[in-house]
């Protein structure tokens, strides 16, 4: 299968590698709504989520970054993602589209960088949007893009990698699709709308914006260390990122779709992590606490929401 893609092929190869038992994906999990001062979260409990490796820092380096250590043939040298038999096929010369192996959604995809060397704690550059943008439009941006830099902003592997979800009736979607900012979001974000139809090289560019005012947010503008643990959500007409300050808290944990109110975890325990220190205050903690009303403006010919120093 290669791109472009048709959703129902998609669809058809998901299921089929579901059934030869190489995805896991819950077909019917456990979810609850629940809204808190207007902004809503959907709790869901997946055992497909169960057995995700997760690594322990950004410098957890997996042993095929070693040219000499011998890996499974799926595994790219320098990456800890095991993509055999999960490829769906080449998007560019940079960038491979294969299935998730946790899946939350039906479909769940990766998009990851050919460099099994590329790191997760890096930002996204104009290969990765560009990338990211061919499969979207090639799917009639029925899908969006979200993308975990660094542990702390909830990366579960090392090597590079985007992920793409579809947006689906009957569960909820990340907020800016709707076009209606919900009411007391607990973080700092930094939003666009493109008020044209832009292309991915100009959205690279205001991503580049976006991430220095990432850095105002955390207060490391002046920091030599240039990487910056955030989220980022992509949409037809949007970009979202959540600078973020750490990766769970009390045995919470969320990658850009829990703070979207996304949020999934593997058993009930995990869920009443959540519950015990409340929705809204996790997500604020992992984030950046929201200190100012949101406000909108205009710039560069894109809408601007958020905390923006």
């Amino acid at each position: 299968m290669t791109v472009p893609l048709r959703e129902n092929d998609l669809l058809s190869e998901f299921d089929r590698r579901h059934k030869a038992g190489l995805i896991f994906y819950d077909s019917n999990p456990q979810i609850q709504l629940e809204a808190v001062n207007g902004f809503q979260f959907e709790l869901v409990v997946t055992a497909a989520i169960s057995k995700k490796p997760y690594i322990k820092d950004n410098g957890d380096e997996p042993s095929a970054a070693n040219p000499a250590a011998k890996r499974p043939p799926g595994y790219a040298l320098g990456s800890d993602i095991d993509v055999s038999g999960y490829e769906i096929g080449d998007v560019t010369a940079t960038h491979l589209l294969a299935f998730n192996k946790f899946c939350m959604y039906r479909p769940h995809m990766l998009l990851l960088t050919k460099d099994g060397f590329r790191r997760q704690y890096n930002q996204l550059d104009v290969e990765d949007i560009q990338a990211a943008w061919k499969v979207l439009e090639a799917l009639n941006w029925s899908h969006f893009m979200f993308f975990n830099c660094g542990k702390d902003g909830g990366c579960s592997r090392l090597h590079k990698h985007l992920q793409l979800a579809p947006f689906l009736p009957d569960r909820l979607i990340p907020w800016p699709e709707s076009g209606k900012q919900p009411a007391n979001i607990p973080y700092e974000y930094v939003l666009r709308r493109f008020d044209a139809d832009l292309g991915p090289k100009q959205v690279a560019d205001v991503y580049e914006q976006m991430i220095e005012e990432a850095r105002a947010i955390l207060g490391t503008q002046n920091s030599s260390d240039r990487h910056v643990p955030h989220n980022v959500v992509l949409g037809r007409n949007w970009i979202l990122v959540i600078p973020r300050r750490k990766g769970g808290v009390g045995g919470a944990y969320a990658n850009a779709l829990g703070m979207l109110g996304m949020v999934s975890v593997a058993s009930k325990d995990e869920l009443q992590c959540w519950i015990d220190q409340g929705l809204s205050e996790v997500v604020a903690q992992l984030g950046v606490p929201k200190r100012v009303m949101a406000h909108d403006g205009m710039k560069n010919g894109f809408t601007q929401h958020g905390r923006l120093d």
